[in-house]
C-alpha cells in the first residue's frame, strides 16, 4: 500500500493533487489544517493536508545505496522527516508566541506607567491653577516630545513649560542716542505705580540713565503723591497729565531723557472709556513699549478677563507682580498661553525700590515645578 500526504491552500486543491498522483482509486485516510512553515506561519492562514492511500506499490529504480526500494518505504521515511521538522517549527512557534506575549505585557505595563506619570504632572498643573485645557495640551505636547527624542518625561515636560513661558524675556531696552517711551497699563490694584518706581530706580541707579516720569492716574486717591515721593527720592522729574492729548507736551519736555515711564489709571475691566483713553494715549504719545502689569494672584478666569480686556493693544509684553504673595504660579502660565506675548519683568509686592528683575524664564519654571512636588 502506498500512503502519501498532499498539501494545498484548500481541501479541493489538495484533493486534486491526490487524484492526479494516485488516481481515482485512492482512499482518503485523513484531512487536517496545518500551519505554514516558518515563523510567519503563525500569523498566516493555515493550509489543508490530505493523507491518501492506494493498494499497490510503485518501484523506485534506484535508492541512495543503489538498491531498489518501494515507494511505501520512501513515503514512511519522508513522513518521519516531515514530522520532525513540524515538531521543530511548533517549538519555534511556541517560543515566538511567548516572546510576543511578553512584549505585549511589557508594552502595556510601560504604557500604563507612562499614563500614570502624565496624570501626575497633569494634576500638578491643576493644583497650580493652570486652566484644564492648557494642562491637557501641555501633557500631550510632552508625550509627543518624548516619543520623538526618547528623553525622560520630566525633561520633556520642563522643555514644554519653557516654550509656553516664551523661552526668553523681553525687557525694555534703552539704546544710546534713542529715547524710549514706555507705557504701563493694567487693572486696578496690581501695583503699576510701585512697579514703575522700581523700574525708574533700576534705570537711574544701576544703568545711569536719565529718566522722566509721567502719570495719568488722577483718579485714584494719593496716586500722584505716591509717584511724586518716588520721584523726589530718585531726584528725577515727574509730570501730570489729565487728558491723553497732554502727553505730547509732556514728552516734548523730556526730549533729553533716555527713557520716559508713563503710569496710567487702573480701571474696571467693564469701563468702556478706559480702552479709548489708552488708545488715544498710545496715538498721541508715539509709544515705543507697552507693559501689561498683572498680579500673580490673578485667578484663572481673571487671566482670561484681563487678556481679553487688553487685546486692543497693538503689541505688549507682560510684567508680573506680587510673586511673594502667591503659593501657586499658574497665572503666569495661563496669561502666557492666552496672550502669546513675552514676559518682560517680574517683581514682588514689597516696596523696595530696586526689587524688580528681568523675567528669568528658568526661575519661573523652577518656581512652578518646585511647587508641583513631583
Amino acid at each position: 500500500m502506498i500512503i502519501k500526504r498532499y498539501i494545498g491552500n484548500t481541501t479541493q486543491e489538495a484533493m486534486a493533487q491526490v487524484k492526479m498522483d494516485l488516481g481515482s482509486d485512492a482512499v482518503i485516510l485523513n484531512t487536517r489544517r496545518i500551519r505554514r512553515k516558518g515563523i510567519t506561519g503563525w500569523f498566516s492562514k493555515p493550509l489543508m493536508e490530505v493523507t491518501a492511500a492506494i493498494d499497490h506499490e510503485i518501484v523506485i529504480p534506484k535508492s541512495k545505496n543503489g538498491q531498489k526500494i518501494h515507494q511505501s518505504e520512501e513515503t514512511q521515511y519522508n513522513k518521519e522527516v516531515f514530522d520532525n521538522l513540524e515538531k521543530k517549527v511548533d517549538a519555534m512557534g511556541q517560543m515566538m508566541q511567548k516572546l510576543v506575549n511578553q512584549f505585549s505585557h511589557n508594552s502595556i505595563k510601560a504604557k500604563q506607567e507612562f499614563m500614570d506619570q502624565g496624570q501626575k504632572y497633569y494634576d500638578g498643573l491643576l493644583d497650580n491653577e493652570v486652566r484644564k485645557e492648557y494642562a491637557a495640551d501641555i501633557i500631550n505636547r510632552t508625550k509627543e516630545l518624548q516619543s520623538k527624542n526618547g528623553l525622560e518625561f520630566s525633561k520633556c515636560f520642563e522643555q514644554v513649560i519653557v516654550e509656553c513661558l516664551g523661552n526668553e524675556a523681553k525687557p525694555i531696552e534703552v539704546l544710546p542716542g534713542q529715547r524710549k517711551v514706555a507705557l504701563f497699563v493694567g487693572p486696578t490694584g496690581v501695583g503699576k505705580t510701585t512697579t514703575l518706581a522700581k523700574l525708574a530706580a533700576r534705570f537711574t541707579i544701576e544703568q545711569k540713565k536719565k529718566v522722566g516720569l509721567i502719570t495719568a492716574d488722577t483718579y485714584r486717591i494719593a496716586a500722584v503723591d505716591q509717584l511724586k515721593i518716588y520721584a523726589e527720592i530718585l531726584e528725577i522729574p515727574m509730570r501730570i497729565i489729565y487728558t491723553p492729548s497732554e502727553i505730547s507736551k509732556a514728552l516734548e519736555e523730556y526730549k533729553d531723557k533716555d527713557i520716559v515711564l508713563i503710569d496710567t489709571a487702573g480701571r474696571s475691566m467693564k469701563d468702556e472709556d478706559h480702552e479709548k483713553e489708552i488708545s488715544e494715549m498710545i496715538a498721541f504719545g508715539d509709544i515705543d513699549e507697552i507693559c501689561l502689569v498683572i498680579s500673580s494672584n490673578t485667578s484663572p478666569q481673571g487671566c482670561v478677563n484681563i487678556i481679553n480686556t487688553y487685546k486692543f493693544l497693538p503689541n505688549y509684553s507682560m510684567l508680573f507682580t506680587k510673586l511673594d504673595e502667591v503659593t501657586t504660579y499658574g497665572a503666569i502660565l495661563n496669561c502666557c498661553l492666552l496672550s502669546k506675548k513675552p514676559i518682560s519683568y517680574i517683581t514682588t509686592g514689597q516696596n523696595v525700590p530696586t526689587d524688580i528683575e528681568i523675567a528669568n524664564i528658568d526661575k519661573i519654571k523652577d518656581l512652578l515645578l518646585g511647587n508641583m512636588e513631583l
